[in-house]
């Protein structure tokens, strides 16, 4: 029995050590995920209160809550910079760091009393209500100007919920660390409709803070799909210049028209029939090839016919006369 247990204990530390040894290491003079991400924090804190003003001395007053930052964390400048772009091209790393970050920033804005904002007022609604958010997939994505990271796709299939008249808005909230260079990223939102009807909305996001986009209802079709992308753009600026976009809280609201008198269940089977008809005087099913039969001009005011069992545009030439 004493053999079996120091056997167990062996394993156990053995494991243990294994697993620490396969721990990843940071290099050195890079920040540890958790200070940093404490910084980040800080720091996007800091740039809401910046937002509260506007022009010239906005820009001073969030570089000096930077620094602010900097200071109380006993970090500088270019250690701030040189862990930046450590997990600047780690974006796993990044991506969980900034997905604690909102979850911190969601929670200080509750306890402040921000619970009836823009991007929490539709929460409250069921999926099958008159408004309701309907956004079914990851509520987050971090973009950097870099092929496959600098896209965040997104499509929904309509089902019975949806009706004619529905209009719908795309909003979520956007945080940003720029370096240089211009903030621009692109949303588009593509709805298709009963016989592949196609409505494209696009919008440009510039700013950070809450980001609304909003799609016209259609009142003559069904919503089938509706897709969309937010891409961020580079800019032209340089590869090494660091620029991220950080989206959180993304919802999808749908709204019922209450005014449009909803399509009866014999309406719509009506509508259906109508529509898988074939005409009763042609029974292969379709209107006779009249494109066989027409005449192509040549040459002048002289006509010549278009062969039988021939191709629209396949003339036959024939020696003729021209006459004056």
């Amino acid at each position: 029995m004493w053999q079996v247990k120091n056997s167990l204990a062996v394993i156990v530390l053995l494991t243990a050590g294994m697993l620490w040894s396969c721990k990843p290491s940071l290099p050195p003079g890079i920040i540890a995920k958790d200070k940093i991400e404490d910084i980040l924090y800080d720091y996007h804190m800091a740039q809401a209160m910046g937002r509260l003003k506007s022009g010239e001395e906005a820009d001073y007053e969030r570089m000096a809550c930077y620094h602010a930052v900097l200071r109380k964390h006993g970090v500088t400048e270019e250690q701030f910079d040189s862990s930046m772009v450590f997990y600047y091209k780690r974006i796993d790393y990044l991506k969980d760091i900034y997905s604690r970050v909102n979850e911190r920033m969601a929670n200080e804005a509750t306890a402040l009393g921000a619970s009836t904002g823009a991007l929490s007022q539709y929460s409250q609604y069921s999926e099958d209500g008159d408004t309701a958010n309907v956004w079914r997939m990851g509520t987050t994505a971090l973009l950097i100007p870099r092929p496959t990271m600098n896209r965040f796709d997104f499509s929904i299939t309509a089902d019975s919920t949806y009706k004619k008249g529905d209009a719908f808005m795309l909003q979520f909230n956007t945080e940003w660390i720029c370096q240089n260079g211009t903030k621009d990223a692109v949303v588009c939102v593509v709805t298709k409709y009963d016989g592949d009807s196609i409505v494209q909305t696009a919008s440009h996001v510039t700013i950070a803070g809450l980001a609304q986009i909003r799609v016209p209802a259609c009142n003559t079709r069904l919503l089938k799909e509706l897709k969309g992308y937010i891409y961020l753009n580079d800019g032209g600026d340089e590869q090494e210049s660091r620029k991220m976009m950080f989206i959180s809280q993304i919802q999808l609201i749908r709204f019922h028209n209450k005014q449009l008198p909803e399509e009866s269940e014999t309406e719509r089977r009506d509508s259906v029939q109508t529509d898988s008809l074939r005409r009763a005087d042609y029974p292969a099913g379709g209107a006779p090839d009249t494109l066989r039969r027409r005449t192509v001009g040549r040459q002048g005011r002289y006509v010549l016919p278009v062969e039988e069992r021939t191709a629209p545009d396949r003339v036959v030439v024939r020696d003729h006369q021209l006459k004056r």
